[in-house]
């Protein structure tokens, strides 16, 4: 009996007082502000960017991508849609995923969602090399702008959005394009640096495109629209 007691008094509180948990992580989120890095939600992007361009990168092909992001994210999709029908579900998500959420998306559809509908949609229609390259810009540039702008943008270029953040989402991306250009399709370096610095343009003008839907959903897309546009006039895969 006093084992129990001990184990009931000392047990979490989120366990304890399941509402008086919920309720906090809720004023956790809406006192989240735009304007400050969410260091633990890019990092999480990051992670998911880069575990599907490997995937993608080294192991299937597209049909298997997009048998997989049907069987897996798919459910998610469906289930992120419910969870804001179902109170009970929604205080799941809170639970499990409340450190990386922002205000907007205790009422509206995750970041999530729109990551697997817009990764699914360039596999889709884009060539492989076009969507390697489309996830890395929304898994690297875009947690690099925004964590930059936030701590150091001074100087605005589109909304909230600075040149600052602007400028290191170009070096990083360039970095990687043209990494990619030389170690994963085997371009000459000369013609794999002007690909970088091209790659890294593409990359900044996708983010900064302003859009009333998710850009988790609008870089990757945007990103493969102008990469398509620009092999077409410099032809980089031939």
């Amino acid at each position: 009996m006093k084992y129990l007691l001990s184990t009931v008094l000392t047990a979490p509180a989120s366990l304890m007082r399941p509402a008086s948990a919920i309720k906090s992580v809720k004023l956790e989120i809406l006192n989240r502000h735009r304007s400050l890095p969410h260091f633990e939600r890019k990092f999480y992007h990051f992670m998911m960017g880069m575990v599907c361009f490997s995937l993608y990168a080294f192991l299937v092909e597209k049909t298997t991508a997009l048998l997989l992001l049907a069987l897996i994210g798919g459910p998610l999709v469906v289930l992120d849609f419910l969870r804001l029908k179902s109170p009970e579900m929604n205080d799941v998500a809170l639970r499990l995923f409340g450190k990386i959420m922002r205000r907007e998306e205790l009422k509206s559809v995750s970041g999530n969602s729109f990551f697997v509908i817009g990764l699914f949609t360039v596999v889709a229609i884009f060539p492989k090399p076009i969507v390697l390259l489309s996830v890395i810009y929304l898994a690297i540039g875009d947690p690099v702008a925004a964590v930059v702008g936030s701590l150091y943008g001074r100087h605005k270029l589109v909304g909230k959005k600075s040149l600052e953040g602007a400028l290191a989402n170009l070096g990083s991306t360039a970095i990687a394009t043209l990494l990619m250009g030389t170690g994963y399709f085997g371009m000459p370096l000369e013609k794999a640096i002007l690909f970088g610095v091209m790659g890294g343009t593409v990359s900044v003008v996708a983010e900064l495109l302003p859009a009333p839907i998710d850009d988790n959903f609008t870089i990757p897309v945007a990103s493969s629209l102008l990469l398509s546009v620009l092999t077409l006039v410099i032809p980089f895969f031939n």
